[in-house]
């Protein structure tokens, strides 16, 4: 990986993980139930999660394009429904949507963190999305790192 590679996500995983820690302890808290607070303090730690990944990739430490690759996949999913609701965003996103009730496509742009976590909320509507920023690097890496996901230990390039 190139070295202006290896920043850019680095900066991504660092930034909007520092970024979206800070959004989810400031709403921790606010919370007035104690679910409430768990999935804040899940998210703290995904962010946290975030931002030491991104660290292992500016070091260029053994099995960083690993780990940053997973930070990167539960960042593609963006699922709406009464049931749950999920969307985590670290760094940037460009989401393409289709809601189903009505029928009609959606897209979103944005820069900074953000997350989006719902249990039993029967007012939501059924969509499904993709950021498909995230899903492009994914798929970057899995690209440039085959064996990375049988758990092969890569060598700093």
């Amino acid at each position: 990986m190139k070295l202006w590679q290896r920043r850019v996500l680095g900066i991504l995983a660092v930034g909007g993980g520092a970024v979206g820690a800070t959004l989810s302890v400031i709403a921790l808290i606010r919370v007035s139930h104690v679910i409430e607070g768990l999935i804040y303090v899940a998210f703290s730690c995904l962010y946290a999660w975030g931002i030491w990944c991104g660290v292992k990739m500016f070091e260029a430490q053994p099995n960083a394009e690993r780990y940053n690759r997973r930070f990167w996949l539960i960042q593609i999913p963006a699922l709406n429904s009464p049931l749950l609701s999920y969307t985590m965003v670290c760094g940037f996103q460009v989401t393409l949507s289709l809601e189903f009730t009505p029928l009609k496509f959606g897209a979103s742009l944005d820069a900074g963190s953000q997350f989006n976590f719902s249990l039993l909320q029967w007012d939501h509507p059924w969509s499904f999305g993709i950021n498909v920023f995230a899903l492009g690097i994914f798929l970057w890496m899995a690209r440039k790192f085959p064996d990375v996901s049988a758990g092969a230990v890569q060598s700093p390039q």
